[in-house]
Formats: C-alpha cells, sequence, structure tokens
C-alpha cells in the first residue's frame, strides 16, 4: 500500500493536539493497528473513525489511555445490545402486524 493512502500519525496527533505515545500505546493495546512504511507510521483510513472516537472518549471524558480498552469493550456491546434490541423489536412489530 502506497503512502498516500494512509494518514500519518504526525499529522493526526498534531490536528488532534495528542502525543504520538498516546497513539503508540493504542496499538500496543490492540485497540488500532499502524503500518511503518520507510520510518514513518501511518493508519489506514478505515481505522480513522476508531482512533478519533479513543481520542475524544480521552480528551473530553478524562478516560485514562489504559482504561480505553474496558470501555471501548463496553461500548461495542452496548451497540451490539441495540442492534438485538432493534431486530427484536422489528420481528415483534411483524408478528403484531400478521396477527391483526
Amino acid at each position: 500500500m502506497q503512502p498516500n493512502h494512509l494518514i500519518s500519525v504526525n499529522e493526526f496527533c498534531v490536528h488532534h493536539h495528542i502525543e504520538i505515545t498516546f497513539v503508540h500505546l493504542l496499538e500496543q493495546r490492540g485497540l488500532v493497528e499502524t503500518i511503518s512504511v520507510e520510518r514513518s507510521v501511518y493508519v489506514q483510513p478505515e481505522q480513522l473513525p476508531r482512533l478519533e472516537k479513543l481520542v475524544r472518549l480521552h480528551q473530553e471524558l478524562a478516560i485514562h489511555p489504559d482504561d480505553l480498552d474496558v470501555v471501548t469493550d463496553l461500548l461495542d456491546r452496548m451497540e451490539t445490545l441495540q442492534d438485538q434490541l432493534t431486530q427484536l423489536q422489528n420481528r415483534l412489530v411483524f408478528y403484531e402486524q400478521v396477527n391483526d
């Protein structure tokens, strides 16, 4: 993959006013993936929403970087449960319409 399709971690950190070590910590914890190309570190565009979400959780809610994996796991579980609830509600509406 060519670097022009990737997002520079340095530029991302400057734009979001965070330290590069923050992104490295997220990578070590398995929360984001980075790619090294010619001594520069990049993230793929599809990683950007997750990385921005982690930055917001850290900056706006003052969640310590060591706790972000727990928080994101809980948020992912809540999203899964919300999706399941929506599916069940849709099924219920369908069966209620069939029985009317």
